[in-house]
């Protein structure tokens, strides 16, 4: 079983990735969650968390929210997202417990000093959280085995033409973390692109008798657009799958970094594909996904509820 600390911006992809977690506690145990700000505010999104976890009935977890803004660019709402929660078209509970009185920040480096072994932590949001803790507390460097996130492309992009939404949002952030020094997994745009929800895969959750199951359903079928346009695909939960069944991915290591300062591509994981710089690797990014594996996972996943 792996202890870890799962930073993140629910979001109904998180969402996911908490139902995984939970539902696999032989082989993953949340022991705090950060929220960061992303497509809401900060205060929003820790309260998605929580009801999150009051549906899947963990409200022991605790919940704290960290930075409201990046470091350098300040964080607006985009005008069309202001009614946008992250968990539309689904009924949730309202939160069945308060958050921590600590910050998302000293919440993880508390959780840090009191394991007993180093943790992984987990990111499926932009990366300022962590960034933040990485700077303010360097003894803990040495508490962290790894770091597994989701962010960066390769070779495309969902906010600018090659750049990721999660890097875009915070891209000094991003540079901190990737060249920290503490080993990372990448779980690129490119590879969430074949984690593929079908409308078929929506009817085998929706098959599944429990209010969870149901709630997963009534999200994907808001979200997704089954008409064949373009795929749906879900971004986020291949970070907690790839903690459960490494098996079902493959990667390659690459040195990485981010750009912060160019017009068009701020925010871009520049790859090392071809050894060009003659700089040691310093991530491993998964490149390939089984989506069947991917998929079953959810599916067996939700009939643990």
């Amino acid at each position: 079983m792996t202890d870890i600390i799962l930073d993140c911006d629910p979001g109904h992809e998180d969402f996911f990735g908490l139902m995984l977690a939970l539902a696999n506690t032989d082989k993953v145990n949340i022991k705090a969650i950060s929220t960061t700000v992303a497509y809401q505010t900060v205060e929003n999104v820790q309260r998605n968390a929580m009801k999150a976890l009051t549906l899947l009935g963990r409200t022991d977890i605790p919940v704290a929210h960290g930075a409201a803004k990046p470091l350098v660019e300040p964080f607006g709402l985009a005008d069309n997202w202001r009614e946008f929660t992250g968990l539309d078209g689904a009924d949730f509970p309202e939160p069945g417990f308060a958050p921590s009185e600590l910050s998302g920040i000293e919440l993880m480096a508390k959780t840090l000093r009191e394991a007993d072994a180093p943790m992984v932590i987990a990111i499926s949001g932009p990366v300022t959280n962590v960034a933040l803790l990485l700077a303010a507390h360097p003894e803990l460097h040495d508490k962290i085995e790894k770091i597994v996130l989701m962010g960066g492309a390769i070779n495309t992009g969902n906010r600018y033409p090659g750049v990721e939404y999660n890097f875009s949002i915070d891209p000094e952030a991003a540079k901190i973390v990737v060249n920290s020094g503490v080993p990372v997994v990448m779980i690129t745009r490119d590879l969430t692109e074949q984690g593929v929800i079908t409308a078929e895969t929506v009817a085998k959750m929706r098959a599944v008798d429990n209010p969870v199951a149901q709630v997963a359903a009534d999200l994907m079928a808001h979200y997704g657009d089954y008409s064949g346009t373009a795929p749906v695909v879900l971004n986020d939960p291949e970070v907690i799958a790839y903690l459960i069944d490494p098996t079902m991915f493959s990667g390659v290591d690459y040195y990485v970094d981010v750009e912060t300062q160019g017009q068009l591509t701020r925010g871009h994981l520049v790859v090392d594909q071809h050894h060009m710089t003659g700089k040691q690797s310093n991530a491993t990014l998964m490149t390939t996904l089984d989506n069947d594996k991917f998929v079953d996972l959810i599916l067996s996943s939700l009939t643990a509820y």
